[in-house]
């Protein structure tokens, strides 16, 4: 690989095509300061050239070239050059020749601005109806549903540097459509930064939105993440807990062509594992803005100490502290996500949770008294609705000098101390909210020995 002398505008990179066999190229680029590169770029094969427009001035910039197919991925040697400013002000490559323009490449191309991200961890998903939808299956490598959405995945590579990846049949990944079951299954790879999936994602000429299903666990009390990278974005995904898997689904909002990478953050043995099931694609409708009034309102209501353990869960929507939705009719708030902070245990003792079919929730998650550890929630109050979220929750701090609890409630600072050490209290925290209510709880301070917090769930009610 080598890169010609250009100026300011643009860097020109040109290599040889010594293979036969490729199936495209991803373009690698990083910073001289930086330690990771980003793929900026997947084109087409038997190209030899590829343009930069995205540089500066007295920057300079590394490059490598990788050609893949089906068997895996060549690396280039690393190129790297400095982006320098003309004197005469001219655009143009000075070749010791005539003047010759820099031509653009855009066979293959994407708009970062054009791209957004987002996820969530979903329950175990069963089976997942695609019938007004487009399907890509990791498992059979087969689209199904093209002219629901008209979107397409290509270039799919699973590049293993460590273990192997394994086809699977399962019940968790059932996707169907009104006549018949179209894939079950996902392909799996080690929890490994050595082991990543890449494909191209092509929308058809509209704004798309690709939702993929994934799975992962870590067998490790260690904190461990999946990252998505399209283009120049990431979206990192943290596992809520190891010793578990976990399911989740990454939405993309895209335009044109995305090259995607899915890997990992850290490496995990044992069982840890990702996995990759499908994409679900569908195509957003575009209609004239609709200007609404934006109403975000949030309010703490009431702290009730020794609350007791036994909750009744009857008359109201229930999350418990694993994520799982009890009574989903009685409320139409939703849970967008919960997360936790730092280092934490599911425990299965102190709450009872029970619904009105006797059905019975246990459990919390716990962690010690210390400002790294804490609990994420984000809620949403049903349409036009004023909700109310009651927080349940066991502190404790094993001292004699005052502890407390913070609450950010969309931002806002809001403290509880507890009335003596050596003790549990149990919590309800009630917030009324209507829209978006965003809620993070963290000790002050740090108290060893038994102190710790416990969350145990949530429930919402009108």
């Amino acid at each position: 690989m080598s890169l010609n002398s250009v100026y300011a505008a643009s860097l020109y990179i040109t290599w040889a095509d010594s293979s036969s066999n490729e199936d495209g190229f991803y373009i690698e680029k990083r910073g001289l300061n930086e330690n990771d590169s980003t793929i900026i770029s997947t084109i087409a094969a038997n190209t030899t050239s590829y343009t930069d427009d995205d540089v500066l001035i007295d920057e300079t910039y590394c490059y490598r070239v990788i050609a893949f197919n089906p068997a895996g991925s060549s690396y280039s040697d690393e190129s790297c050059m400095e982006v320098i400013e003309n004197e005469d002000n001219s655009n143009e490559e000075d070749t010791g020749n005539d003047f010759v323009e820099i031509e653009e490449t855009a066979q293959y191309s994407y708009d970062s601005y054009s791209v957004a991200l987002s996820h969530e961890f979903i329950s175990k998903p069963v089976e997942i109806d695609v019938s007004e939808q487009g399907l890509y299956s990791f498992y059979n490598e087969n689209h199904y549903n093209e002219g629901n959405s008209g979107a397409t995945v290509s270039s799919v590579i699973f590049d293993i540097n460590s273990g192997n990846s394994k086809s699977r049949e399962s019940s968790y990944f059932i996707f169907s459509n009104e006549q018949s079951v179209l894939s079950n299954g996902y392909v799996s790879m080690g929890f490994n930064t050595a082991n990543s999936v890449n494909f191209t994602m092509q929308s058809n000429g509209t704004t798309q939105i690709a939702h993929i299903y994934l799975q992962a666990g870590v067998w490790s009390s260690t904190a461990a993440s999946v990252e998505v990278i399209v283009g120049d974005k990431t979206e990192t995904i943290t596992l809520q807990k190891g010793y578990s898997w976990q399911y989740m689904v990454v939405d993309i909002n895209f335009e044109g062509t995305v090259p995607v990478t899915i890997t990992t953050d850290s490496d995990h043995s044992g069982y840890s594992s990702l996995m990759i099931a499908g994409i679900v694609f569908d195509e957003i409708e575009t209609a004239e803005p609709v200007i609404e009034e934006v109403i975000q309102y949030a309010s703490l209501m009431d702290v009730q100490t020794d609350n007791g353990t036994n909750i009744d869960v009857s008359d109201n929507k229930f999350i418990t502290h694993q994520l799982e939705v009890v009574n989903s009719s009685f409320s139409d708030a939703t849970l967008s996500s919960l997360s936790y902070i730092g280092t934490t245990k599911s425990r299965t003792s102190r709450y009872t949770f029970t619904n009105q079919d006797e059905q019975t929730y246990k459990g919390y998650q716990s962690m010690s008294w210390n400002p790294d550890n804490g609990i994420v929630l984000s809620l949403n109050s049903g349409e036009q609705q004023v909700n109310l979220a009651s927080i349940y929750l066991t502190a404790g701090a094993w001292s004699h000098e005052p502890a407390s609890i913070e609450l950010l409630i969309n931002g806002e600072s809001e403290i509880i101390t507890l009335s003596s050490g050596f003790s549990w209290k149990n919590y309800k925290i009630d917030i009324e909210f209507e829209g978006e209510l965003n809620v993070e709880i963290r000790p002050i301070d740090t108290f060893s020995g038994y102190s710790a917090l416990m969350f145990a769930g949530v429930t919402l009610d009108y």
